[in-house]
């Protein structure tokens, strides 16, 4: 995994209590976030494999942050009776592998399942710890149950686990649930807020408009080749915006870079009907 530029990083953990009071103001930003930037997310691995039964110390804690959430968060609450209904484990891994199975075979449907591996957790007193509940989570959603269940103890699923930590690392993350903003190469740590989306927003922007100030680089990535649209294959400019770039003001330059991310959304899109 590479980090790119104009991308906004979500480092998490779907059995992170924390992660889970921000899925709402999380939902909210993504969709307000400029079309120029890209949104990914990346499993952080907060905790190994293990059989080990949790210690009643990080049992309380656990339980203590779940009270402060519910202090704090006034849409979210917990179901406690999971601390006496299982035998808690301080493994999520499995919960982690359980995504990557999924992007592995329907990537729009990583968030669907991240959501029931999350209801099943903090809704239902279930323990995603375990494969069996997180089978039984897939199947509340499109996913083919077989593939997944095959994916979900491969090696190559835990190599791709492996590379999102590496990647949380390399963004500077040791806590979940953490924001990084690329631009220009510069990495940017993008403050959470639980219960509003808007300063969040509002912080990117001002990054965004203080990188405008600074200059647009040309987004030519030495790969030109125009098809029958007249449509560079490499950057996904026009010819017309390809050759008046040197001439256009920040503004037109930003209009283009939006109109390039449009254009790469709808072949996304594309790609993924074909």
């Amino acid at each position: 995994m590479k980090i790119q530029n104009n991308t906004l990083y979500y480092v998490y953990d779907p059995m992170c209590s924390w992660c889970y009071a921000y899925e709402q103001s999380l939902a909210a930003l993504q969709q307000q976030l400029p079309a120029l930037l890209d949104f990914k997310f990346i499993l952080g691995g907060l905790a190994p494999d293990t059989t080990t039964p949790m210690p009643l110390a990080t049992q309380t804690m656990i339980q203590q942050a779940w009270q402060r959430i519910e202090a704090s968060v006034p849409h979210v609450r917990f179901n406690f009776d999971f601390w006496t209904h299982n035998t808690p484990l301080r493994s999520t891994y499995p919960a982690c592998r359980a995504l990557i199975a999924a992007a592995q075979q329907a990537p729009e449907l990583t968030s669907s399942l991240r959501q029931q591996i999350q209801y099943a957790y903090y809704q239902k007193a279930q323990n995603p710890s375990f494969d069996t509940t997180l089978i039984a989570c897939a199947e509340q959603t499109a996913l083919d149950i077989q593939r997944f269940t095959t994916d979900l103890s491969t090696p190559a699923t835990q190599t791709q686990l492996n590379e999102h930590i590496q990647f949380a690392r390399t963004l500077g993350v040791n806590s979940y649930p953490s924001l990084r903003l690329v631009l220009n190469d510069k990495i940017y740590t993008i403050a959470i807020n639980y219960t509003q989306s808007n300063p969040t927003l509002r912080q990117i922007t001002n990054l965004l408009a203080q990188h405008k100030q600074r200059g647009i680089e040309s987004p030519c990535v030495r790969n030109c080749c125009l098809n029958n649209a007249d449509i560079c294959l490499g950057c996904l400019r026009t010819l017309d915006e390809i050759t008046g770039w040197s001439q256009a003001s920040t503004i037109e330059k930003q209009q283009i870079l939006d109109n390039i991310a449009l254009r790469q959304n709808d072949r996304d899109t594309n790609d993924k009907t074909h």
